[in-house]
């Protein structure tokens, strides 16, 4: 049985909800939340056919992760997401690139930001924004 998308939203927020919890208390998030989704991530794209995107986003964040620049944990929610819910990606992103230019105009350019705290609001707007539009 296949999930709506609405569903696998849902879902996907509500994992996120758990990981950005932990990121925002923590500054770090377990393998236990982020490596089920991750490894489930490359089924559902090769089921789905996107993965393509997913393997690019792994690669993307992959050098990230090696340059020092983004966590582990950021890069398994970033892969689980391509596959799961690809504009919760987006959102989340485009709220993570304001966060950091916020950062910057502020003169803390240096810090880092919880990016799972990010990759969840982004993720449960588009939600709001699917159960408000349709």
């Amino acid at each position: 049985m296949a999930l709506h998308s609405w569903q696998r939203l849902l879902l996907t927020t509500a994992w996120l909800a758990l990981c950005a919890w932990q990121d925002g208390r923590t500054r770090r998030v377990s393998n236990l939340l982020t490596l089920p989704a991750f490894l489930l991530a490359w089924p559902v794209a090769l089921w789905d056919g996107t993965i393509v995107p997913v393997f690019a986003v792994f690669a993307g964040t992959y050098t990230a992760h090696a340059m020092r620049q983004m966590g582990a944990a950021d890069g398994k929610i970033a892969t689980a997401l391509t596959a799961f819910a690809p504009l919760g990606l987006a959102a989340g992103a485009a709220l993570s690139a304001l966060a950091f230019l916020w950062l910057r105009i502020r003169g803390k350019g240096g810090k880092s930001i919880p990016g799972a705290v990010w990759m969840f609001a982004g993720t449960a707007g588009v939600l709001v924004w699917k159960v408000i539009v349709g």
